[in-house]
């Protein structure tokens, strides 16, 4: 980890004392700090009982069925990082170190149907939970990116390009392909089947910066601005983690039958003999465990935009776009038209459609925020305001809805940003 830091600051060191030569040059330092937590069914009440627990009642559990949809999507990350960013001429560079956790789960309301209330309301059904998955990484991405403008004419066209390096310190992973369970009538008879890949790093180190993988990112943006407007097409975070030897990896497709425990005398029946026989059934259902290398996916994101002035009185101009990401689950398909579409799919994010628009008032700049998709899939508000100049501050979140609807918000987020001109 250290070797490559060196190497880094190594390949910086020309590229400073190019930029130092420039009587035209601006830099700025930069701390970002984010939370991010959106889901399209789950609300804050739920997880608040998650986390500090306490009694569940019915109209409970009844509320938060009825918000579910058929695939249910919950997303959170966590992120702090510094920026050194330096412009000179018609070009710039960029450093950057960030601290990043993020977790996905996706499942289905039958799955959290049978957590709530059990098998006993589903008697002659079978619930489904294809496609229920669960994945958590923690890493840091240190970023090398460099920029430059070129003037067309009386149009300017500038291309950025990014590489980052991934030290890989936890991943945790779960994919259920097909999984289904059946009760019968009167509950005589269950039958589980399942198909079921999972991956844990090494469980006996859980040091925060450990390295128990390494991987890379690739960013490329090119924007072309005309007659006051840009338009910039971008790829970020196009990458992913080699995960070591060390690591497990579990396998399993198979089914399991269960049929009741069968008493000879109900009066010599006790807690041993439960214990005697479930483990005759736990021993048919078997998930095997090896150790071995895995390749998991960063979160990639997509898009296009649109940047031009506003003769407004309020506004000074706007910012409209979209963005995409692309995750697959799992390293199982080479590179193709079916992997990209498998990416997109996986991520379980709708496109993100928005507008923003920039309003400079005496105290602050405010920039609000419309946008529809993304994990939410609804429609949403967002708010940031800046302030300073020299030393600017920006605090803002991308769901202001959630202030008004409290425990019945399903999305949380919050971002603050520092940063010192010079």
């Amino acid at each position: 980890m250290k070797k490559i830091i060196y190497q880094i600051i190594f390949l910086l060191i020309p590229v400073f004392l190019f930029a130092g030569d420039s009587t035209h040059t601006s830099n700025t330092i930069t701390w970002d700090s984010k939370l991010i937590l959106e889901s399209n069914s789950l609300n804050m009440d739920f997880a608040n009982r998650m986390l500090y627990g306490g009694y569940i009642n019915e109209h409970q559990k009844n509320d938060w069925i009825s918000n579910l949809d058929i695939n249910n999507t919950l997303f959170t990350e966590i992120s702090n990082g510094i920026t050194y960013q330096r412009k000179f001429n018609n070009s710039k560079i960029l450093f950057s170190i960030t601290d990043r956790n993020i977790a996905r789960i996706s499942f289905t309301d039958d799955l959290m149907k049978l957590i709530l209330f059990g098998n006993y309301n589903y008697q002659g059904d079978t619930l489904n939970f294809d496609k229920t998955n669960f994945s958590f990484d923690r890493f840091q991405q240190i970023k090398m990116g460099y920029g430059k403008t070129f003037k067309v004419q009386k149009n300017y066209l500038t291309i950025s390009t990014a590489f980052s390096y991934l030290n890989g310190n936890h991943h945790l992973s779960f994919v259920s392909e097909n999984t289904s369970f059946y009760t019968s009538a009167f509950g005589t008879y269950n039958n589980l089947e399942y198909d079921i890949n999972a991956f844990a790093t090494d469980t006996n180190d859980f040091n925060l910066f450990t390295n128990n993988g390494n991987g890379i990112a690739f960013d490329f943006a090119i924007s072309f601005e005309n007659n006051e407007k840009k338009y910039t097409l971008y790829l970020t975070d196009l990458g992913y983690i080699n995960w070591k030897e060390s690591a497990l990896k579990y396998n399993t497709d198979t089914s399991f039958s269960f049929s009741g425990f069968e008493i000879d005398d109900l009066l010599e029946f006790n807690d041993s003999i439960i214990e005697a026989e479930s483990d005759k059934y736990l021993e048919d259902i078997y998930i095997g465990a090896r150790k071995g290398v895995k390749k998991s996916y960063i979160p990639a994101n997509f898009g296009f935009k649109v940047e031009a002035p506003l003769s407004d009185l309020y506004f000074s101009k706007y910012i409209l776009g979209f963005n995409l990401k692309w995750q697959p689950n799992q390293d199982n398909v080479l590179f193709s038209g079916e992997k990209i579409l498998q990416g997109f799919y996986e991520s379980a994010y709708s496109p993100y459609f928005y507008l923003k628009t920039f309003a400079e008032t005496k105290y602050a700049l405010l920039i609000p925020k419309i946008a529809i998709g993304g994990y939410y899939q609804k429609l949403s508000f967002g708010l940031s305001a800046q302030f300073g100049n020299k030393v600017p501050i920006r605090l803002g979140t991308q769901h202001l809805e959630s202030i008004f609807k409290g425990k019945d918000s399903k999305n949380l987020s919050v971002f603050l940003q520092i940063g010192v001109r010079f």
